[in-house]
């Protein structure tokens, strides 16, 4: 084997998370042990099914069927992101048509209108945040604590 040979290092780490020994994958795979623990270290490997799970369900939502192929897993990678910025852009087309319609109720001062703007973002917002965690689709300014604000009053001494 040569230095230049391409291992296998999806199916190594699916294996070692699995349980498998890293002497029996530098069996197995012929790959250094001590390579196969560098990377292991590198990317953080653990033997948790869990992960190793949630890693490979990912990647077959999201098309990543060979991704020892570059190429083709940029091309999966786009092709997902795609389809998530096809349901954003959605979201955001649903709200504007919301806001149209509270300036009309607000406008024409139509009390039924504006009930009709209350129950529609009541359902926008039921219905789109199952579809985001169906889709897997973050806020990426979400704030880990839930959006709490916090407020630090500064003394300045002497006052």
């Amino acid at each position: 084997m040569t230095n230049r040979q391409r291992y296998d290092w999806e199916t190594i780490r699916a294996e070692y998370e699995a349980g498998s020994s890293m002497g029996r994958l530098s069996e197995k795979h012929g790959v250094d042990k001590a390579a196969i623990s560098r990377r292991a270290k590198k990317e953080a490997w653990t033997q948790d099914v869990v992960g190793a799970v949630d890693r490979v369900v990912d990647a077959k939502v999201n098309g990543i069927v060979n991704t020892a192929d570059p190429e083709k897993k940029a091309a999966a990678i786009r092709a997902a992101a795609d389809r998530k910025v096809a349901v954003i852009n959605r979201h955001r087309e649903e709200w504007e048509r919301h806001h149209e319609l509270i300036v009309e109720a607000v406008t024409n001062k139509d009390f039924d209108t504006a009930k009709l703007a209350k129950i529609t973002a009541e359902t926008l917002k039921i219905r789109q945040e199952a579809e985001r965690k169906a889709w897997g689709i973050r806020d990426v300014d979400a704030q880990p604590d839930g959006g709490a604000l916090t407020v630090r009053i500064l003394r300045v001494s002497g006052e």
